[in-house]
């Protein structure tokens, strides 16, 4: 009887364990992933409803490729954007990059012709935005940025 016991304390050792480990990987997609996820989810939305309003809430215009200049887009920016082509993506992965001038999300996805491109998010104005470039870079779309798995 007294070999039953540790035994029996070890399993239920492993299991609260398990049930903490879970409850902290749970949290940590509920509050580091979801919200850039679904700001891009948001995003492409808007896009293929061709919402003016919705693009505009949802995106923040750079004209660098450092990123520090973000500001708001006009009316007229939003409707150039939305006659570009629009296709969506199959996301592949997040990275997150940190700097003194704030946290960068970077939503992999993967387009129709087998190329990788990223979608930036970050604060902008109280709420993450897209970030979408002012001119046109090597992405087939503004609101695509190059991206390499060491970025």
């Amino acid at each position: 009887m007294m070999m039953n016991l540790p035994r029996r304390s070890s399993v239920l050792w492993f299991i609260g364990l398990f049930i903490a480990g879970s409850i902290a990987l749970g949290y940590d997609y509920l509050f580091h992933y979801t919200p850039p996820l679904r700001t891009v989810e948001r995003f492409e939305a808007a896009m293929s409803w061709g919402d003016v309003e919705a693009v505009q809430s949802l995106i923040a215009i750079s004209s660098t490729q450092e990123l520090d200049d973000l500001r708001a887009p006009t009316e007229e920016e939003v409707r150039q954007l939305l006659m570009e082509p629009f296709e969506k993506g199959r996301v592949l992965d997040l990275r997150q990059r940190s700097d003194d001038k704030g946290t960068y999300h970077y939503i992999v996805v993967r387009q129709k012709d087998a190329q990788i491109y990223a979608f930036i998010v970050t604060q902008f104005a109280g709420k993450l935005r897209v970030v979408v470039s002012e001119r046109r870079t090597a992405a087939p779309v503004r609101y695509l940025w190059e991206y390499s798995w060491s970025n």
